[in-house]
């Protein structure tokens, strides 16, 4: 009898220490809920929020030194200079251009030449004649190395320049289009070989004279203001003035 109930003393005790540990256990779980519990409203309003979106902070410093400003000087735009030309600039534009040919005569020429008889039978049998058909052509212009400095002033944009009066550059006899046309010894008389370059130089001679009288120099003034005017203007002048020399002078 004894030992049943000392068996049946240890169930009930092993039995009650049972319930005290679970009892203790259950109320520790309790505990531990109730900090991390959230009322069923809160849980399903959160449910039903949506969460914002994340903010991005950038971290700016607070004080920020900021330069004092400087006044940056604006430069000032200089007028544009137009060059000027001068005397001594214009006059070495005119040098270069040389003698300036601006009118041009070709003409033919007959030329009857005869050596003057020297004795009696000269004038018997006759002397040494030729009948010469010549070909040339006759140049007038301006020689702009005769003019200096002292012709030419110059102001801002104007200019003022005097030149010589227009003359004959150059004449000349065209030898291929030149002929002896007719040529007559007299009997027991031989060739004077200085007759035919005689003749051209009287040919040159009438050319020239024929072109000054049909106008070489009027045309040759003409034209040659014409062309020093542009000439000018492309050196950058505005008002141009020519004076030329009267001929006559």
């Amino acid at each position: 009898m004894n030992h049943n109930l000392d068996r049946t003393q240890l169930i009930l005790l092993a039995a009650a220490a049972l319930l005290v540990i679970v009892a203790v256990t259950i109320g520790i779980i309790s505990f531990q809920l109730g900090q991390h519990a959230v009322p069923v409203t809160q849980a399903i309003a959160d449910q039903n929020t949506v969460a914002p979106p994340p903010r991005i902070v950038t971290n700016t410093p607070t004080h920020t030194s900021t330069p004092p400003a400087t006044d940056t000087p604006t430069a000032t735009p200089f007028p544009t200079a137009t060059p000027t030309p001068t005397p001594i600039v214009v006059i070495q534009h005119i040098d270069s251009l040389g003698r300036l040919e601006t009118a041009e005569y070709t003409m033919q020429t007959v030329i009857d030449l005869e050596n003057a008889p020297t004795n009696i039978w000269e004038r018997i049998l006759g002397t040494d004649k030729l009948m010469l058909v010549a070909e040339g052509e006759v140049v007038a212009g301006f020689d702009f190395t005769k003019v200096s400095e002292d012709d030419i002033t110059v102001k801002g944009t104007e200019v003022e320049i005097n030149l010589p009066a227009p003359e004959i550059l150059f004449s000349r006899i065209d030898n291929e289009r030149t002929q002896i046309y007719q040529r007559e010894t007299g009997l027991f008389m031989k060739p004077d070989p200085s007759l035919e370059s005689r003749a051209r130089q009287l040919a040159e001679k009438a050319l020239v004279e024929w072109a000054m009288e049909r106008g070489i120099f009027d045309k040759a003034e003409s034209a040659g203001k014409l062309q020093l005017e542009n000439f000018l203007r492309a050196l950058g002048f505005t008002a141009i003035t020519i004076n030329i020399e009267d001929k006559d002078l």
